[in-house]
C-alpha cells in the first residue's frame, strides 16, 4: 500500500474511533421516540358526547376545551371556554363565550358550536344524554329528539339554558365531555363517523394521527412534544414498560403490584381518588330489612378492606363516607363509623333487633363485574352473621327493583357528575331505596342553595340523615392509579377529568 493511502485508511479509522463513542453517547442520550408515550386501554370512543370510558375522558379533555374546567388542587369549577356562566336564580343560565375563540380547523367556536352539539348528544341518545335529562334536567330535553326548549341562542357569543328547576352546580357540570362544543360543519352534515375517527375540537391538543394501536396528539401551538396515547390494555405490560422506561405514564398498575409501587417507582406514582361509590341498598317495601338496627348490623359484618384487597384487586378503597372520595369540595372523610368491620357489634346489633330469617338474596346486574365481590360478601355475612346470603344476578336489575322482584339488597353504583357532596348522594334518590322527607328535602335544598357552598351544609346533614337510617350502605369507591418513568413530570389528575395530558413533560 502507498503511503498516502495507507495515511489515508488510519486517518479515517481514527475518526471512526472516535465518532462511534459520540453517536453511542448520542443514541443513548436520545429516546428513539421523543413523543411523551402513555399507556391506556382503548378508548370506545372520541366523541365527547359519547365518552363511557377513562381512556376517553382522558382524550376529550385534550382535545377540547369546555366551558369550566376543575382546579386540580381544589377540584372548584373556574372558567375556560366560557367567560361567565350566571343565573339569578339558578334556572335560567346565561353562558357568555370568550371571544376570539377557534376550532382546530380555523372555525370559530360560537353559541351553536355547543347548544347545537348538546342537541346531537339528545337526538343521538349518546351515553352524555342522561347528565342533560336527568341530572341537569334542561328543559325539554329528551333522548330521541331534535329539539329542546331550554336552549336559546341570543348571538353568537351567548346562549341561556332553562332548567326545570334550580341547580346551582349546573355550572360544575359543564366540565363533562357530554357539554363539548362541536364545530358547525359537523353539525350540518351529522357525519358523526367521520368526525369521530378524526375529531376537531377546541382544545391546546389535535388529534394527528388514529390507529387501532395508537393514538398521537400533537399540540396545537406547535410547540412541546406530542403525546401518543398507546393501546395497552394489559396493566402489567404497562407497569412493566414504564418501569423500564419504555412507557412515560401507565394508567393501570396490576393487583399484585400494588404493594411494591413505592419500592418499584419510589414517589413516581399516585393513587386518584375517584367519583364512584358501590353501595347495598335496602328496598323501601321490605319490612324484614326496615330497621336501621339491622341494616346497620349487615354493614358491621362486612370487612370490606377484605373485598378491596382481594376479589377487587386493590383497585378500590374501602368506603368511609357516602360521598365520593374524589370530590374535594365538601367531602368529610371518616363518617360511616358502622362501615367498620366489627364481628361482636354486627352480631349484638341483629340480635337486639330480633334476628333476621334466611335466605338473604343479594342482587345485582349480571355481566357487570360484579360476581366475584358478591360471593365474597355473601360468604362474610354467612360467617359472622350465620346467615344464608345468596348471590341473585339478573338481567336487567333496574326492572327487577321497579317490578317488586327483588326481596334483599341490591347493588347500587352511584357517580357524581360533577364536584359537590349532593352530586354524590342525589343518584341513590332514583335507586330505589327507603329516603325519607327528612333527607329528600335537604338534598333539593342543597341543589337549590344560592351557591354550591351554601349547598354544602344541607347535603352534609342529608348524609349523617342517611349514615343513620342507612337506607343504602357505602361499601367501596374505585381509584385510579398512575405510575410514570424516571424522566416524567407534570403528573396530575383528578376523578373528573383523570391524567391532564396538557401537563405533562419530560427531561429529555
Amino acid at each position: 500500500m502507498k503511503s498516502s493511502a495507507r495515511t489515508a485508511a488510519l486517518v479515517a479509522g481514527a475518526v471512526a474511533v472516535l465518532v462511534a463513542p459520540v453517536a453511542a453517547l448520542k443514541a443513548w442520550s436520545e429516546p428513539a421516540d421523543p413523543r411523551i408515550s402513555v399507556g391506556a386501554p382503548a378508548a370506545a370512543t372520541l366523541l365527547p358526547g359519547d365518552v363511557r370510558d377513562a381512556s376517553g375522558r382522558m382524550i376529550a379533555n385534550a382535545v377540547w376545551t369546555g366551558l369550566v374546567s376543575y382546579d386540580p388542587k381544589t377540584g372548584a369549577p373556574v372558567n375556560a371556554a366560557a367567560a361567565s356562566v350566571t343565573s339569578p336564580d339558578r334556572r335560567v343560565w346565561t353562558v357568555r363565550l370568550r371571544p376570539g375563540a377557534t376550532f382546530q380547523d380555523g372555525s370559530p367556536v360560537t353559541s351553536r358550536s355547543f347548544t347545537g352539539a348538546w342537541t346531537a348528544v339528545l337526538r343521538e341518545r349518546w351515553a352524555g344524554s342522561r347528565l342533560f335529562t336527568e341530572v341537569a334536567r334542561v328543559k325539554g330535553a329528551r333522548a330521541g329528539e331534535d329539539a329542546v326548549a331550554g336552549l336559546e341562542v341570543k348571538d353568537g357569543l351567548t346562549f341561556e339554558v332553562t332548567l326545570d328547576r334550580p341547580l346551582n352546580g349546573f355550572p360544575a357540570l359543564l366540565g363533562d365531555p357530554a357539554f363539548f362544543p362541536v364545530p358547525e360543519s359537523v353539525l350540518a352534515s351529522r357525519d358523526w363517523a367521520s368526525y369521530g375517527r378524526a375529531p376537531v375540537g377546541n382544545g391546546p391538543f389535535r388529534v394527528r394521527s388514529r390507529t387501532a394501536r395508537e393514538i398521537v396528539l400533537r399540540r396545537r401551538s406547535g410547540e412541546g412534544r406530542s403525546v401518543v396515547v398507546r393501546a395497552m390494555p394489559d396493566a402489567k405490560r404497562q407497569y412493566t414498560a414504564a418501569g423500564a422506561g419504555d412507557l412515560d405514564v401507565a394508567t393501570l398498575v396490576p393487583p399484585d403490584r400494588h404493594e411494591s409501587m413505592e419500592a418499584d417507582f419510589g414517589d413516581r406514582h399516585l393513587a386518584v381518588p375517584g367519583r364512584d361509590v358501590t353501595f347495598l341498598a335496602f328496598p323501601s317495601r321490605l319490612e324484614r330489612l326496615s330497621s336501621p338496627t339491622v341494616r346497620t348490623a349487615l354493614s358491621m359484618a362486612i370487612d370490606r378492606s377484605a373485598v378491596t384487597e382481594g376479589p377487587l384487586g386493590h383497585q378500590y378503597s374501602p368506603a368511609d363516607s357516602l360521598v365520593a372520595p374524589g370530590i374535594r369540595p365538601g367531602h368529610r372523610e371518616g363518617q360511616c363509623r358502622l362501615c367498620v368491620h366489627d364481628s361482636k357489634a354486627a352480631v349484638a346489633a341483629l340480635a337486639d333487633a330480633g334476628g333476621l330469617k334466611s335466605p338473604l338474596n343479594l342482587w345485582y346486574e349480571a355481566a357487570r363485574g360484579d360476581d366475584a365481590w358478591v360471593k365474597a360478601v355473601a360468604a362474610q355475612l354467612g360467617r359472622e352473621l350465620r346467615l344464608d346470603a345468596r348471590p341473585r344476578p339478573v338481567a336487567d336489575l333496574r326492572e327487577a327493583v321497579d317490578s317488586h322482584q327483588v326481596d334483599g339488597p341490591f347493588v347500587v353504583h352511584a357517580t357524581a357528575a360533577y364536584p359537590a357532596p349532593v352530586a354524590s348522594l342525589a343518584p341513590l334518590l332514583d335507586a330505589g331505596t327507603g329516603f325519607d322527607e327528612y333527607a329528600t328535602g335537604l338534598l333539593a335544598e342543597a341543589e337549590r342553595a344560592a351557591t354550591p357552598d351554601e349547598g354544602v351544609i344541607p347535603a352534609r346533614l342529608a348524609e349523617t340523615a342517611l349514615l343513620r337510617d342507612m337506607p343504602a350502605m357505602p361499601l367501596w369507591s374505585r381509584h385510579d392509579h398512575l405510575v410514570w418513568s424516571e424522566r416524567t413530570r407534570g403528573v396530575t389528575a383528578d376523578a373528573f377529568t383523570g391524567l391532564r395530558l396538557d401537563r405533562l413533560t419530560v427531561t429529555r
